[in-house]
């Protein structure tokens, strides 16, 4: 097995970069691009939380496609990302709910340019372009429809509370869209927190092209049954954040 180091150090500016699982942020892959000093990334999370504010704080991301950032532990705001948006940034923001991020991920998955979605039309998405020209209306003799673009990624980072080493892997958590992004993807990397043979498989190892074992992998986030949420670290975070 290649170590995390060496994933990162495969990316290239202008990659796009699925990073971690529903509620299961990967911070240990944030760090190391941040230490790697990676810059002008499009970084793509359906939970940004936390990982997304450190990432925009640190000038890893060019490009950013979400369906939220926040704060679990709180009030407190994501900072550096609530300052980015309110008052200017190069970044490039795509919004999306996530079954519409889903769907760009699984027609990516699919080879389709696009996929038909339902977004409100009394939502920002559309009315105020939230979406970043990720959404649009299409004709056909079937009616009009609204639909999202495809999001190819160039690697995604898959969080695993168990891996083996042909890449069979169980999330442990809520998967969220994190299947949908390993089919979407070019290059999966799947980050485990121990390399073993897994109970049950989310992901089945055809899909993955590299394992890497890194206990605490999403901390200070935290595992269901390996490690709680380290609500001071938040806490701290934000307080920091706050005074930047």
């Amino acid at each position: 097995m290649t170590t995390l180091a060496d994933t990162v150090e495969a990316l290239r500016p202008g990659d796009t970069v699925w990073l971690g699982n529903f509620g299961a942020q990967l911070f240990a892959v944030g760090e190391e691009l941040v230490r790697q000093e990676k810059r002008d990334l499009h970084v793509v999370l359906a939970s940004g939380g936390l990982l997304l504010d450190r990432l925009v704080g640190a000038g890893v991301v060019a490009e950013a496609t979400f369906a939220h950032c926040w704060s679990a532990v709180g009030p407190a705001p994501a900072w550096h990302f609530r300052r980015a948006w309110q008052y200017g940034s190069d970044i490039r923001w795509h919004e999306l709910p996530m079954g519409v991020l889903a769907a760009a991920l699984s027609a990516a998955a699919q080879g389709l340019p696009f996929a038909p979605v339902r977004v409100h039309p009394d939502t920002g998405y559309l009315a105020d372009g939230w979406s970043g020209g990720m959404l649009a209306t299409v004709d056909s003799p079937f009616g009009s429809t609204t639909v999202v673009r495809a999001l190819p990624l160039d690697v995604a980072f898959v969080h695993a509370a168990v891996a083996d080493e042909h890449g069979d892997c169980s999330f442990g958590a809520p998967s969220g869209e994190a299947v949908a992004a390993a089919g979407a993807a070019r290059r999966v990397v799947v980050v485990a927190e121990r390399v073993d043979s897994p109970a049950r498989v989310d992901l089945l190892g055809i899909l993955v092209d590299t394992v890497v074992e890194v206990p605490g992998a999403v901390a200070p986030d935290g595992v269901p049954w390996l490690y709680d949420r380290d609500i001071a670290a938040y806490e701290a975070y934000a307080e920091q954040g706050r005074r930047a």
